[in-house]
């Protein structure tokens, strides 16, 4: 392993808190492991980490080394740490190195669950739709095909929360369609959460989405779709 990413990794362990672990991995389900370690600590472990050991000093090689790493360990806190740095440090890295690096986590069956799938959407991939539309894009369409459920999912999920989703609803509308007719309920879920917050724009456009799907839809992604909808 990566000495930093040890190092991150025993600095979390020594801050881990039973109760919340047990929380957490009830909550989540799919199996994940926790420390019960919140947020600000996570954050603050990697900003001391990466100030003591001026990380990003070193090769963009060595960061990802560190950082696949951290996402391949078992605990939810090392692959969000793994989330915090990219968003902390290398927001402005190249976007297509970037990119690369989480269709790689993706590949090698490093994120299963929608918590860290949605955490990395949120942080990481709903910038770069925002910032760097064109390569991001690209891969999204890729992803959205793709038989991994979280792949998939990641590709849809970062629209809810780009301040320019108002310009993106073609993508959002053929994405959707391959989505809501899957069969598993987190590639549908994810088109409920990003049609609820298209409705804020366009809640037309939202109706004659899911009556043109209702085939597809479940209670659950109708319930999601129309929540600011009257």
């Amino acid at each position: 392993m990566n000495e930093y990413a040890e190092y991150i990794l025993g600095t979390l362990k020594a801050n881990s808190n039973p109760q919340k672990a047990s929380w957490l991995e009830n909550y989540v389900k799919h199996n994940i492991r926790s420390l019960g370690v919140g947020i600000p600590r996570i954050r603050d472990v990697i900003r001391s980490t990466e100030k003591e050991y001026k990380l990003l000093g070193g090769a963009y090689s060595s960061q990802k080394e560190m950082l696949d790493d951290l996402m391949q360990n078992e605990y939810t806190e090392s692959k969000l740490a793994a989330i915090l740095y990219i968003q902390l440090f290398l927001k402005k890295e190249n976007p297509e190195k970037l990119v690369d690096l989480i269709s790689n986590w993706f590949d090698k069956n490093w994120i299963r669950d929608w918590n860290i799938c949605d955490w990395l959407c949120v942080r990481l991939l709903s910038p770069l739709v925002d910032h760097h539309s064109d390569i991001t894009l690209r891969e999204l369409e890729l992803w959205n095909q793709h038989k991994n459920l979280w792949k998939a999912r990641a590709s849809l999920v970062p629209f809810a929360q780009c301040k320019t989703i108002n310009a993106h609803w073609t993508t959002i509308e053929n994405f959707s369609i391959t989505l809501i007719k899957r069969d598993e309920r987190f590639c549908k879920t994810a088109v409920g959460w990003v049609m609820r917050q298209y409705s804020k724009v366009d809640p037309s456009q939202v109706t004659e989405f899911l009556n043109k799907h209702e085939e597809w839809t479940t209670p659950e992604v109708i319930k999601n779709a129309r929540k600011y909808m009257k």
